[in-house]
């Protein structure tokens, strides 16, 4: 599962950050694929402070939860368009073992 939020500082992010989310990809835990038909948008109200924040999450079907692998925050700012790869984090916010190579790829359009 892959969740996006952004958090830019404006008073309707200060209730709970606008977030996407896409859905569980089966079986394909090395290289999973999310080809999703809906596109995560936002409008930020404040670029000069706005994060947008990538997390990766394991889904395991025995217990139902979901086990952070990576995550990477980005500022709005810093985000071009076109196709880019998003480094991920592991929970201690390195790049070590097997997150050294971790990325997203993604396609972002600004309008």
């Amino acid at each position: 599962i892959v969740r996006i939020a952004l958090y830019d500082g404006s008073p309707a992010t200060l209730l709970k950050p606008p977030t996407f989310s896409t859905h569980v990809i089966r079986d394909n835990g090395l290289n999973p694929v999310w080809n999703e038909e809906d596109l995560a948008t936002f409008e930020c109200l404040n670029p000069s402070v706005g994060i947008l924040l990538f997390k990766v999450y394991d889904h395991c079907e025995v217990t139902k939860t979901d086990v952070l692998i990576g995550a990477s925050a980005i500022p709005v700012t810093c985000m071009r368009e076109g196709f880019r790869c998003v480094s991920l984090y592991d929970s201690n916010n390195t790049r070590g073992g097997a997150m050294r190579f971790a990325s997203l790829f993604v396609h972002v359009q600004m309008v």
